[in-house]
């Protein structure tokens, strides 16, 4: 632990003398979302060489335009099913606002039909990054707009809405199983320190979600459950009238998510690039972030009108979507600094071992309204 506090530590400290421990999950929504001194709050560079981690989206510029042409051949397919003829594509979470960029520049290059008619919605909780998303889109400010997932709730519509790293970023909560039943993490306070312990679970809803999934912890395993990102889906479903939803995130299906091999859970803390191990260090200072159950998103979200029709690894989906045809054709096979460095970048999208290896990406159809009550 850092030999000083900052702002947020302070705060975290006195709230818990005064309520009692918190659970993990609080901990973390405060860490990542506190309005004034959260990671994902604050000024400071978050992805990129100055910031804590990569995106593939800051990997290379192919990656936004593969998922413009996914957007428009998933548009197409609504409209082949008499849906609405402007494009409006929503992005959950735009980061940087880069490859709202790429799919932007790409449409208006590749695809000016579409382009014409655009609409893109972008769902931004930062008001730091609204301003950096703001400055670098300014060419396109007829095309984009910023709303709330609330508002697009209240008035849904037929949209095609994506996430890119999002669900992971959520915050989760993190349980053991000890003596054939489960325990909770919880955040303490004690000499002026945080501190981690174990106790009951702040609700049944976590042993259901085990429960549901077909999960068994073996004897002392950690695991993390994502509650919020069953509201987030339940909340998305809601804004589409009719469309699509896709969710490009690292992560895997429940029994592998939850195989024996991961005894300690997904749960990792970031910081300048480097893994940190405990993630009540640097508090609002680090990223944290846990591997998304897939499983869960599909079963949940099939309660909620959201059909699956397609679920892989993200290098298959961009190989399958075009992206070594895209390399052949506008690739700089020259051997200056650029170009090098261009290709390796590419490298880094789809080989065993880079950035795409662990992602995968869920493709959700929505074709009715529904107000499920499931999950």
């Amino acid at each position: 632990m850092a030999s000083t506090h900052n702002q947020l530590e302070l705060r975290l400290i006195e709230r818990i003398r005064r309520e009692g421990p918190i659970t993990f999950r609080d901990f973390m929504e405060a860490a990542l979302y506190d309005s004034d001194h959260g990671y994902y709050k604050t000024a400071r560079p978050k992805i990129g060489p100055e910031g804590d981690y990569y995106t593939s989206s800051n990997v290379h510029p192919a990656f936004g335009a593969v998922l413009a042409n996914t957007f428009v051949e998933l548009w197409n397919e609504l409209l082949a099913d008499q849906g609405p003829r402007f494009l409006r594509i929503v992005e959950l979470g735009a980061g940087t606002g880069r490859l709202a960029q790429d799919i932007l520049t790409t449409l208006r290059n590749q695809d000016p039909k579409a382009f014409s008619g655009i609409d893109y919605v972008i769902v931004e909780s930062s008001p730091e990054m609204i301003r950096r998303e703001s400055e670098l889109l300014s060419d396109f400010e007829r095309q984009v707009r910023w709303s709330t997932l609330e508002e697009l709730e209240r008035a849904p519509s037929s949209a095609i809405f994506f996430s890119n790293e999002l669900v992971d970023a959520m915050p989760v909560h993190r349980v053991r199983f000890i003596d054939r039943a489960i325990e909770e993490q919880y955040v303490t306070a004690a000499d002026e320190r945080l501190g981690l312990s174990w106790a009951g679970p702040s609700s049944p809803k976590l042993m259901n979600y085990f429960e549901r999934a077909g999960v068994r912890l073996a004897e002392g395993q950690i695991a993390e459950i994502n509650l919020d990102a069953i509201q987030w889906l339940r909340q998305v479903s809601r804004a589409i009238e009719r469309g699509f939803l896709v969710t490009i995130d690292y992560g895997d299906l429940a029994p592998l998510l939850y195989a024996g091999d991961r005894r300690q859970g997904t749960l990792r803390s970031f910081y300048n690039h480097c893994l940190i191990d405990l993630p009540i260090e640097r508090v609002g200072e680090q990223d944290m972030t846990a591997s998304v159950n897939f499983t869960a998103l599909i079963d949940y979200g099939r309660g909620f009108g959201l059909e699956t029709v397609g679920y892989e690894r993200q290098v298959a989906f961009l190989v399958r979507m075009g992206l070594i045809d895209m390399i052949a054709k506008n690739g700089d096979m020259s051997v200056s600094r650029k170009a090098l460095t261009e290709r390796l970048a590419l490298k880094n999208l789809f080989v065993p071992g880079g950035v795409s290896d662990n992602f995968r990406v869920l493709i959700q159809k929505k074709t009715q309204r529904t107000d499920s009550p499931t999950g």
